[in-house]
Order: structure tokens, then sequence, then C-alpha cells
């Protein structure tokens, strides 16, 4: 498994990021926690949740058993006041049992309005960066002209957004915007992953074509893939690797 840099955050991440989005499974089942010490073990190093996934229970057993420092843990936030955002940042820290988050982002933020609304969020992000507890600011959208934006935006480090073959849930349907909106992404140097490789299943029965359309893409550091067995894990693992030859 490929490990890269994040853009320029000085993280370094798995070219596979485990999408913890099933609550069933990492929200105490002991699968969700195999799922993770699994694809650590093969080399996945670089987990995503938010507040909203229920998946924190399954994060905290792993981690007491893989050293903190060798995880990248993504969490977001929905809050559009800064003491929704803090709750939510507080409410991480303490159901995962770590004194710091690698990202946290501004969740399904997609137009420049609702960007703008949610500044008072984004500059408690940026003082929860100054102070330590978090890494790195994230934003997470479904629209291309939003990634754009983002682009231009020099207090956001990394931008989770939609791709996938069919260009599925990319909010203005346009897969050669959004290809074009990553790779501008990229070049500046922002940390850069996707979401929805998969469409929320509605591309499972082409799930190894569209994994491998995804994995292609150079312009992306990290491929988000939601695994809900280790079955799913090891097939997600050996087609990034074989990629990767």
């Amino acid at each position: 498994m490929r490990i890269v840099s994040l853009g320029k955050t000085g993280l370094r991440v798995s070219r596979l990021c485990i999408g913890t989005d099933y609550a069933s499974i990492y929200g105490g089942s002991p699968l969700g926690c195999d799922i993770l010490l699994k694809g650590f073990s093969l080399g996945v190093n670089f987990w995503d949740s938010s507040e909203s996934y229920g998946s924190y229970p399954a994060i905290k057993e792993a981690t007491k058993v893989i050293d903190r420092s060798k995880i990248v843990i993504t969490s977001k936030t929905y809050s559009e006041n800064m003491d929704g955002a803090e709750r939510d940042l507080e409410d991480a820290l303490h159901e995962i049992g770590t004194d710091y988050l690698d990202i946290f982002m501004l969740h399904a933020v997609d137009t420049s309005e609702d960007f703008n609304a949610r500044k008072s969020v984004l500059n408690f992000l940026l003082e929860s960066k100054r102070r330590g507890i978090i890494r790195a600011v994230g934003v997470s959208t479904h629209s291309a002209e939003m990634a754009l934006a983002l682009a231009d935006a020099p207090e956001v480090d990394v931008v989770l957004t939609v791709l996938n073959i069919e260009g599925l849930n990319i909010r203005e349907r346009n897969l050669q915007l959004m290809h074009s909106a990553v790779r501008r992404l990229y070049n500046l140097g922002k940390g850069v992953y996707l979401m929805k490789a998969l469409a929320r299943g509605r591309l499972a029965d082409r799930a190894e074509e569209a994994l491998r359309y995804a994995f292609k893409i150079s312009y992306v550091h990290s491929v988000s893939v939601g695994i809900k067995s280790l079955r799913e894990l090891e097939t997600a693992v050996r087609i990034e690797e074989e990629i990767d030859k």
C-alpha cells in the first residue's frame, strides 16, 4: 500500500482510506474494530469519520491497539455556528479517546453562500489548529464549483469531494468539471481525497472497475471507500496495490 504526502499538510496517508459511515459496523460491533486493525496490518493508515457516522466506538477500540501517531483520522461537523462545532470537536476527541484530530472538516459545503455562512466555524477550526488540537482544516463538498472555489481559500488545507466513474452524486452532474477542480486543488498543494467512489452502493455491481478508475487518478492523494467487511477491505487493498505496481 503506497503512502503519500497529503498535499502540504505534513500528513502521510495511505492511498486507500477506510470510510466508516456505517453505524451498524463501526458503532460497537467487533467487526468495525477488526476492519480497522486488519487495514492497518495491510498498510492502511487513514480513517474517515464524522460526528454523524456513529463510528467513534470502533476507532476508539482500534487506537487502544495501534499507536495513535501512526493513524490519520478525519472527523467533520455540520454545525453552522461555533458552539455547535466546538461540541462536535470535543465529542470526537472524547469519544475516540485522543487529544488531537489530524483533520477536522466543515461537512457538506456545497455553495459559496454556505461556506460564507460558516466562517465563524472556519475561524474556530483555524484557532483549534493554532492550538494543536487539529492538524489540518478541511471542507467536504459534493460540488465541483465549490471545489474549484476552495482552491483559492488559503485557510483550507484538505478537500474531500465526490468523484466516480459515472459522475454520480456530483451536484452539477459534470464529471469533467470535477476532474478539473480536483486537479487544480492537487496542483496548488491542497490535500485531496475522494468519497463515494462506489456512489453509496449504486456502482456495487461494477465495484472493481469503479475502484480502479478512482485509484488511477494521479491528482488524488487517497480514495475513501466505505468498508463493511474484511472481504471488501482486502479487495480494495488488492486493487490499489495492483494499480501501484
